[in-house]
């Protein structure tokens, strides 16, 4: 294999279908995980460099140049799965074996040769981290087959054992010197060392995002272990790896919180790189805790994190496109039972949930609502979404409380609760399209014994242990009001309105009031 730029060629070797090993020397200024900094072609697979077709023409994207050894892996653009790999050998060869060496380099008669020359050469010494080599019938090697191939063959095996380094160059073409030794690089003893970098999904990651060029900077130390995985760090982010999850970045307030809230233990690994929100406002990612978890961050919200059945919900509603961005974490509730996140949209949302209650959305004026009374503690968990009333003037959440619970708003009645069997009642009668909307909340009585709502269609419904829950409207309740409602001589109202002959009538405790459809006046008779 060869590899060219605008200032000369070596050779490498290919060691990984996306991996070249080849020489320090021909690239002198590496920067690890670093682009070249000339251009540069790796030829893979190829008969004849001047006139043939075949093969591959890839670029060189990275480096990563070995600690305290002469070689350089050089990562290329795009993997090559038709040129066979280099087995990287385990043991060194001992003085005096004979091996083979390769290069696309000068030879003893041409200056720029269109193919690999090959020669048997004689090991002549090792030391920790070179060996040298000589040759009796030709060259050794020569300019260009720097990071050229030194291996061995046992049992049909081939083993690549080192690379070509430098030599005194005898015998090439041009060259007035005799001496024809060479050195080279030794990697045998690097097998695992290069086996698990060109291996590494957080380095193949990394690079595919730009190594040090990209939004994550140069690494900070080594990688290391983390619950479910393995993590490296860099000087503005981190990449995580599992077989599960893949290889994902984070950083910046993403990772803060994630970090903050426990990490890997707590929530996972990231099943997403950081992402821009479909919004083109937002960042997330999305990570691997059982039920689903993810961390998202605006530029007004921050960082926070949301999981499990209100993420679910969360997501269902359109995610940030319509409640806004989480503006807490998944958080406690106070009653210690259920758990919610609240978000920004502007008249305020949030999303709770609990066991028996399932995750629902509240929103606005009904919000602020269930707030003032209390929220959970008050009337339960909302069992549904806010939604619009049948009548499609209104919306309303209804609640956990035992008995029955709901907060119903409209434009002209503002946001009201309303619960137990006065709700009941108001349900039994249409809901909104009997009596209206409540224009009260659910309220005591003056006398401290009765409870009641009003409604926009002219009605109230009144309850009493004694008397149960009854609806008094229009003309009938205008004349019950007007006697002092319950405090009055009539007391509470013991039927609904009901049909007479020529008219309407209701029952109280005391008496009763009818109502002349043809003169459309009342009358009240005491008992």
């Amino acid at each position: 294999m060869k590899l060219s730029n605008t200032h000369g060629a070596c050779s490498g070797v290919l060691v990984a279908t996306q991996w070249v090993l080849t020489s320090s020397t021909c690239f002198p200024n590496a920067t690890p995980y670093a682009a070249p900094t000339e251009a540069t072609t790796a030829t893979l697979g190829r008969s004849n460099l001047t006139t043939g077709t075949d093969g591959h023409v890839v670029a060189v994207t990275a480096l990563v140049p070995q600690p305290n050894r002469a070689i350089v892996l050089a990562r290329l653009a795009t993997p090559v799965t038709d040129v066979t790999i280099a087995p990287l050998a385990t043991t060194p060869p001992q003085a005096g074996d004979g091996i083979f060496i390769a290069g696309y380099g000068r030879t003893a008669t041409e200056w720029v040769p269109d193919q690999p020359h090959f020669a048997t050469v004689t090991v002549d010494t090792l030391d920790t981290t070179t060996l040298t080599i000589s040759s009796t019938t030709r060259p050794t090697t020569c300019k260009g087959d720097a990071g050229g191939p030194a291996w061995r063959t046992t049992n049909g095996q081939t083993e690549l054992l080192a690379l070509n380094h430098s030599s005194w160059q005898g015998g090439c073409l041009g060259e007035t010197e005799t001496r024809t030794g060479a050195t080279e690089t030794r990697i045998d003893d690097l097998h695992d060392v290069l086996t698990q970098q060109v291996n590494d999904p957080i380095v193949a990651h990394y690079l595919d995002l730009g190594g040090t060029a990209s939004v994550l900077g140069a690494p900070v130390g080594g990688e290391y272990a983390v619950t479910g995985g393995t993590a490296q760090n860099y000087e503005h982010g981190a990449i995580y790896y599992s077989a599960a999850t893949g290889a994902r970045y984070m950083q910046g307030p993403i990772l803060d919180r994630y970090l903050q809230l426990g990490g890997p233990t707590a929530l996972g690994l990231p099943i997403t790189d950081e992402s821009a929100t479909p919004d083109g406002i937002g960042r997330y990612n999305h990570l691997s805790r059982s039920g689903g978890a993810s961390i998202y961050w605006s530029p007004t919200t921050g960082a926070h994190e949301i999981q499990g059945a209100i993420r679910d919900k969360w997501a269902a509603l359109g995610w940030e496109t319509r409640i806004g961005y989480p503006t807490t974490d998944e958080t406690g509730a106070s009653d210690g039972i259920g758990r919610y996140n609240d978000f920004s949209l502007p008249d305020g949302a949030s999303i709770y949930w609990s066991p028996s209650s399932g995750a629902h959305e509240i929103q606005g004026l009904i919000r602020d609502k269930w707030t003032a009374l209390g929220r959970q503690q008050a009337i339960g968990y909302p069992t549904t979404d806010e939604s619009v009333t049948p009548d499609g003037i209104g919306r309303y959440n209804h609640f956990s409380l035992p008995a029955g619970a709901s907060i119903y708003w409209s434009p002209g009645s503002g946001a009201h609760e309303i619960q137990g069997a006065i709700r009941d009642k108001w349900a039994a009668l249409g809901w909104e399209t009997g009596p209206g909307y409540p224009t009260t909340d659910e309220s005591t009585t003056p006398d401290g014994i009765g409870r009641y709502n009003h409604f926009t269609n002219h009605t109230s419904i009144y309850w009493t242990p004694q008397t149960g829950v009854h609806a008094v409207v229009g003309t009938i309740r205008d004349t019950w009001a007007s006697l002092g409602w319950e405090a009055g001589r009539l007391g509470y109202p013991t039927s609904d309105e009901y049909s007479i002959p020529g008219g309407r009538r209701s029952d109280f405790q005391h008496g009763f009031i009818t109502w002349n459809a043809a003169t459309n006046t009342t009358q009240v008779t005491f008992t």
